[in-house]
């Protein structure tokens, strides 16, 4: 492995050890326009004399970030390159009303967020993370937020012994309303430990807390594997690392076609992207259309702009797993570190464009950047990523991309840490 390759990866897994929640994801993306001179702006606020060349960037509701580059001269017929990503991840949400007790234990309410594989929660030490809202005089809305990160093992969903449960190892189903329950504590007084214990991470006291919300999380730290460090084991690569990736590739981009570049990462994908901070509200349309305007383009020549756009979505793909050969297409065979995956779905799950496709393609080449190809089984249903919404919104044309990984949506997934650097590559390309 080449000291580059190594070097990406690494800043990759340190990237997603400091980000647990997409809170801590947009302040982390946020650290990274600003050292590369980023300026940010605030949707309330007008956008004057934007300067070309300069980064801008803003943040929606805390954990959303898009940001955006105009060339010394844009015109119309340039169109913008526009990559997408998201930073949720399927997880344990806790609820309002935190704490569950039964017999002296103290375990925590939570929900569901996304498709998550319920069994890789089970017997391992968990940690926890999130947003937490205080009540403030001096701040204008009577309250402001603090992230917060418990990086200690904290927190444990213990499994039934085999013994009471003798199908557990032929495909055992659990209740998540009452199995899936973290245990906190042991106290054999009644109390609200739990609020206590995140006021003390918050700074504050428990009844200056007006709301919160909270991530149960991995606790373990994301580490290379393999013989040579090949293989990356860490939480929620889905979809942190087309994240960082796309942030990346979009900040060390000199936009010398004179093209308008914008890298988003959105929020709430895991659960259908309809929010104020998803691929399925104003949010990509409005950006564009208000720094056009900005630039100066009138009605129609915005129009123009949004024709001549590319979009890429980026999310993470799925390797072809030696263990489950029926899983895959055999004409269609993606393997981690061979390169980022070109998503194809004729009934529109991915971006599905044949000039999209080419689009793709002539950057990899161009670059000299190795690419796969991969589709769904046809008696297999894939999920979906924020692309067809994104690109539909704008009519833009489009593809969908990701890199390879196993055990999507597990508390822990594998990638490759090769296809890290090469996917930083591509980026850098596409906003070049």
């Amino acid at each position: 492995m080449k000291k580059n390759e190594l070097r990406e990866a690494k800043e990759l897994l340190k990237f997603i050890d400091r980000t647990p929640t997409p809170y801590h994801a947009a302040e982390e993306l946020s650290k990274m326009l600003d050292a590369a001179g980023g300026i940010r702006l605030d949707e309330k606020d007008r956008w004057d004399r934007l300067v070309p060349g300069k980064i801008y960037y803003f943040v929606r509701n805390e954990s959303c970030v898009a940001a955006f580059r105009t060339p010394e001269k844009y015109g119309p017929e340039n169109g913008w390159r526009v990559s997408l990503s998201h930073i949720d991840y399927p997880c344990l949400r806790v609820r309002p009303n935190p704490c569950s007790s039964a017999n002296t234990y103290r375990r925590l309410n939570v929900e569901i967020y996304g498709g998550a594989i319920h069994h890789s929660w089970f017997d391992r030490p968990l940690g926890l993370a999130g947003r937490v809202y205080v009540k403030d005089g001096d701040a204008p809305e009577g309250f402001r937020g603090v992230n917060i990160r418990v990086c200690e093992p904290l927190l444990v969903i213990p499994e039934l012994a085999i013994h009471m449960n003798g199908g557990v190892n032929e495909g055992a189903r659990f209740n998540p309303q009452t199995e899936m329950l973290p245990f906190f504590s042991q106290e054999f007084e009644d109390g609200d430990s739990f609020l206590s214990y995140i006021a003390e991470k918050a700074g504050t006291d428990k009844d200056k807390i007006v709301s919160f919300d909270l991530t149960v999380c991995e606790s373990a730290p994301s580490v290379l594997t393999g013989r040579n460090g090949e293989f990356i084991s860490a939480p929620h690569l889905d979809n942190t690392e087309m994240a960082y990736c796309s942030f990346k590739g979009f900040i060390d981009a000199c936009n010398g076609a004179g093209r308008g570049s914008l890298a988003i990462a959105f929020d709430n994908e895991e659960v259908g992207s309809l929010s104020d901070r998803g691929a399925r509200s104003e949010l990509l349309l409005s950006t564009l259309t208000r720094v056009n305007s900005n630039l100066g383009l009138d009605g129609e020549d915005n129009r123009r702009s949004l024709a001549n756009s590319v979009v890429c979505s980026a999310d993470m793909a799925h390797a072809a797993h030696p263990s489950y050969p029926g899983t895959y297409d055999g004409e269609h065979v993606v393997y981690l570190n061979k390169g980022p995956v070109l998503k194809h779905s004729y009934s529109q799950k991915y971006i599905e464009s044949p000039r999209g496709a080419a689009i793709f393609k002539s950057i990899c080449e161009a670059a000299g950047i190795p690419y796969q190809e991969f589709v769904n089984r046809n008696d297999m249903h894939g999920g979906s990523t924020v692309g067809p919404a994104s690109s539909s919104a704008i009519g833009a044309t489009g593809f969908d991309i990701g890199n390879a990984i196993f055990s999507m949506h597990s508390v822990r997934e594998m990638g490759g840490s090769l296809d890290v650097e090469q996917m930083i590559r591509f980026f850098k390309a596409f906003n070049g």
